[in-house]
C-alpha cells in the first residue's frame, strides 16, 4: 500500500507576474494567517519537513515549532533572473528555457534537473509515512512526487499544485489529490 505524506505549498503571493524561486515575496496572508485557516483542516503529524525559505519556513513552525528545515526542499534556483519581472527577462532565454524546461540552467542558478536530483538525493534517505508532513514549494514538491511514486520528472512537473492546500499523491491518478483524512 502507498502511503503519502501531507504535501503543503506556502502561501499565494501578493504580486504575480515576478519570477521568484528562492526570493521572497509578500504573501496575500502571512505565513501565521494561513497555518491560523488551515489548521482544522490537517490531520496529525508525525514529523513535519519545510523549505528553510521564509514563506514556508515561517508556516511550518507556526504549525509545529519543531519543524525540520531541509534546504533540499528550496525552490528552483532562478539565479539572475530572481525577483524580475517576466517581461523584464530577454525573451530568447525564456524561449530557450521553454524549449528544454528541465534542462536549460538559469543564469546564475541551476536547471529543473538539478532541483529534482536536490529533491532525490534527500527524499531517498527517508521512510516517509502517512504520517509526515512536507511544507515546500510547487517546484520541489513536484520532484518529491516523481521520487515517490517513481516516475520521470518530465511527466510530474507541470502538475497543478495549489497554494495552502494540503495534498497527497495517488499513485491510481498519477497527481496530486486533496488530502481527506481530517
Amino acid at each position: 500500500m502507498f502511503n503519502s505524506p501531507l504535501l503543503l505549498r506556502h502561501g499565494a503571493p501578493q504580486n504575480t507576474g515576478f519570477c521568484y524561486g528562492r526570493s521572497d515575496p509578500i504573501l496575500v496572508a502571512t505565513p501565521a494567517q494561513t497555518a491560523q485557516r488551515i489548521r482544522a483542516q490537517l490531520p496529525p503529524w508525525r514529523r513535519l519537513f519545510c523549505s528553510p525559505t521564509p514563506r514556508c519556513a515561517e508556516l511550518a513552525q507556526t504549525l509545529d515549532k519543531h519543524a525540520v528545515l531541509t534546504p533540499a526542499l528550496q525552490e528552483l534556483n532562478f539565479g539572475d533572473w530572481e525577483g524580475q519581472r517576466w517581461d523584464d527577462i530577454d525573451r530568447a532565454s525564456l524561449d530557450a528555457w521553454a524549449k528544454r524546461p528541465l534542462d536549460f540552467v538559469m543564469p546564475g542558478g541551476e536547471s529543473g534537473r538539478d532541483l529534482y536530483r536536490r529533491v532525490a538525493d534527500w527524499a531517498e534517505t527517508l521512510q516517509f509515512e502517512r504520517d509526515d508532513m512536507i511544507v515546500a514549494h510547487a517546484g520541489s514538491l513536484r520532484a518529491l512526487a516523481a521520487v515517490l511514486l517513481q516516475r520521470p520528472f518530465d511527466d510530474c512537473w507541470q502538475w497543478p499544485l495549489a497554494y495552502a492546500t494540503a495534498v497527497r499523491l495517488d499513485p491510481a491518478r498519477a497527481g496530486f489529490v486533496p488530502d481527506e483524512t481530517a
